[in-house]
């Protein structure tokens, strides 16, 4: 890939980008610099096969004949052989723990005789669950404070209260995860967005943490592609998107009929490599004259409605937090900008200028929508009319991928905003400039200042409904922890 030339972009656009909101980009400007973030831990590669090793670590083998069988019904898990003589000393413990390579480590430490602390000291740098069970549920402390001292050095630590918690524990860190993998095609620069660097990131850290193969592309390679899709061959799409519309205002015929035939590309490229999930870097070029390619907006719409995850501006953070609520919740989701946020009232707005029709599921009825042209400036978006009361969760991966923000919330009366303009008194063509996005949905949170020092990036997605338990499970399975309320239940309908 070329060098990127940060002062090649045009004029009009960067000026744009200065001097309004739209979507949330002023604070990510292509010459804004992020901190570089490092990865303490070398992450564990991950094993061929599914298959995941289990070790248990405890004194008296024979003690634990009904968990051992539990454990051999647990598919994908095979149990490393040991006896009690590793497990005498804290040093044998150590030694065994980092010799055997294990995948998940289950631990009930002998009863007496032995100080605990230099064993979190020496395995500190585990990125694998460890399971933690008391030999005496009814004298558990040891064992409660091994696991946290455990956690303060960042492994993931679970506490278990008997040997059947500890089988059902192990069930679901064994269970292979809902990303495992996947893959998905990014068009722009690596780890290099216009609007959301992450150069903390590369495709082996992702795929050791997510199961998911990233690749990047050149955004010429579409170009060139899409010089094969005929308008004839779009028309049926247009055709379909401006009969189901309930208008169509600014857009062309041409400008939806552009995006349509890249939606066919798009959908072919999916098809023949089979990928869940294809982003663009779309800002790079969103406010050209001559655009490199059409705006991606009612193709990502479509391709949301279709199950894959298609998030906007080269987003990999935000590409792996869509396919995770994609595939958990089973419904398209909206990506979206964390736009504002009202302390007083708790409620959120979220902003984007595509969103899903089928939001409340496949099989659902479509949200009623609109098409509109991008912020006055062509091409064709989406508005749709988000359902007032519907429950939703939204939040997605920190920028580190070692936590996920999970927040639940409802959505709002409808506060329509989007023909604002961005220049107050302006002429010309700037005075056709809307300054925000197409979509806005409102929506009422809890602990909202809490939300707030919590948002994990310039994106998250959200997706109809709650999924607390599996996201808990799921995070669980890929070793990251899970921030959210104290009260994971969503508002109540007022």
């Amino acid at each position: 890939m070329a060098k990127r030339d940060r002062d090649g972009f045009p004029v009009d656009r960067r000026n744009f980008i200065k001097t309004t909101t739209i979507a949330g980009m002023a604070a990510a400007l292509p010459a804004t610099s992020l901190l570089s973030q490092t990865t303490e831990k070398a992450v564990k590669a991950r094993r061929s096969g599914g298959t995941k090793r289990l070790l248990l670590v405890n004194d008296a083998p024979s003690e634990y004949g009904q968990l051992m069988e539990s454990l051999k019904a647990i598919k994908g898990v095979d149990i490393i052989p040991a006896t009690a003589a590793n497990f005498r000393t804290p040093q044998e413990i150590v030694k065994s723990v980092q010799s055997q390579d294990p995948d998940i480590i289950v631990m009930s430490l002998p009863r007496i005789g032995m100080s605990y602390g230099s064993i979190a000291n020496d395995l500190g740098n585990l990125t694998i669950p460890v399971i933690v069970f008391p030999q005496n549920p009814d004298l558990m402390m040891l064992d409660a404070d091994m696991a946290a001292a455990l956690r303060i050095k960042g492994v993931n630590a679970l506490f278990a209260n008997s040997q059947a918690r500890a089988a059902e524990l192990i069930k679901i860190v064994a269970a292979p995860g809902v990303l495992e993998g996947k893959r998905a095609i990014i068009y722009g620069r690596p780890f290099d967005s216009t609007s959301v660097q992450a150069r903390n990131l590369n495709e082996e850290y992702i795929y050791q943490r997510t199961g998911v193969k990233i690749q990047y592309r050149p955004i010429e390679e579409l170009k060139s592609q899409l010089e094969s899709i005929t308008e004839a061959s779009a028309q049926k799409e247009l055709e379909r998107w401006k009969k189901e519309a309930v208008s169509v205002v600014e857009a062309t015929d041409k400008g939806i009929l552009d995006t349509c035939r890249l939606y066919i590309l798009l959908r072919s490229i999916i098809d023949k490599e089979g990928l869940a999930g294809v982003s663009i870097d779309c800002l790079n070029f969103s406010f050209n004259s001559d655009r490199l390619i059409p705006l991606p907006c009612l193709a990502f719409t479509r391709l949301r409605d279709e199950g894959v995850a298609a998030p906007c501006e080269a987003d990999v953070v935000g590409m792996l937090s869509s396919m995770l609520l994609q595939e958990v919740s089973k419904r398209p989701s909206y990506f979206c900008n964390v736009s504002e946020v009202n302390s007083q009232n708790s409620h959120v707005v979220l902003r984007h200028c595509v969103a899903p029709l089928k939001l409340l599921g496949r099989d659902a009825p479509a949200l009623k929508y609109r098409i509109r042209d991008y912020h006055g400036l062509g091409g064709a978006t989406p508005e749709v009319e988000f359902p007032v009361g519907l429950e939703v969760t939204m939040g997605g991966f920190t920028k580190d991928l070692k936590n996920f923000v999970s927040w639940p919330g409802r959505i709002q009366p409808q506060k329509m905003d989007t023909d604002r303009p961005s220049f107050a008194g302006a002429t010309g063509a700037s005075a056709k400039m809307r300054k925000y996005c197409s979509n806005r949905a409102e929506v009422e949170v809890k602990e909202v200042e809490r939300f707030l020092q919590n948002i994990a990036e310039i994106h998250y997605t959200l997706v109809a409904g709650s999924y607390t338990n599996a996201l808990s499970d799921e995070m669980l399975r890929l070793n990251t922890s899970v921030v959210g309320p104290l009260d994971a239940k969503a508002p109540e309908k007022t």
